[in-house]
């Protein structure tokens, strides 16, 4: 969906999105509904986009590699900025290193893509660390054994360790 400047109205534009044909789903795997709400609004010679997200993203658990929801919520604004004529051309500008600006996205036509601000706010909000709970105990490193499940069985290796030496002196 691409919005131009023009058609947005004096007083800003809003509407919700109830789908999720935006989402790039070979990447984001969505279970269950898609909300969204999105708002634009002139101010001078920007465009400010605001928005929240909330959506069921299901992971794959980066210890023990189940599959677990996650309801991925997130609030966003960006502003949008036309890049002046020499700047569009490639001419010589400055506009990437204005530190008061890195909130500034730069664009060479009045058009602002929502679906595409969209998905990279989904990137933007997805966790790091994508862990089914805090206290995941992950994967047997001998068996492959899932530990939250219960112990797997495997004998613990209790052998030559280098600090084993220094057990025996704390022992003393």
């Amino acid at each position: 969906m691409r919005i131009r400047w023009d058609e947005i109205p004096a007083g800003g534009l809003s509407f919700s999105l109830d789908d999720d044909s935006w989402l790039p789903g070979n990447e984001v795997v969505c279970q269950g509904p898609v909300m969204c709400a999105v708002s634009l609004r002139k101010e001078g010679k920007r465009v400010l986009f605001a928005g929240n997200l909330r959506l069921p993203v299901v992971f794959e658990c980066d210890r023990c590699l189940d599959s677990f929801a996650y309801l991925l919520t997130e609030e966003f604004e960006v502003v949008f900025e036309l890049l002046a004529t020499e700047e569009a051309t490639g001419g010589a500008s400055g506009y990437l290193d204005k530190s008061s600006e890195l909130a500034v996205e730069y664009l060479a036509e009045p058009v602002v893509d929502v679906f595409s601000v969209l998905a990279q706010q989904v990137f933007l909000a997805l966790p790091e660390k994508r862990l089914c709970n805090d206290n995941c105990f992950g994967l047997c490193p001998e068996c492959g054994a899932n530990l939250n499940r219960g112990p797997c069985g495997c004998a613990k290796d209790t052998g030559a360790s280098p600090f084993r030496v220094l057990a025996k002196l704390k022992a003393q």
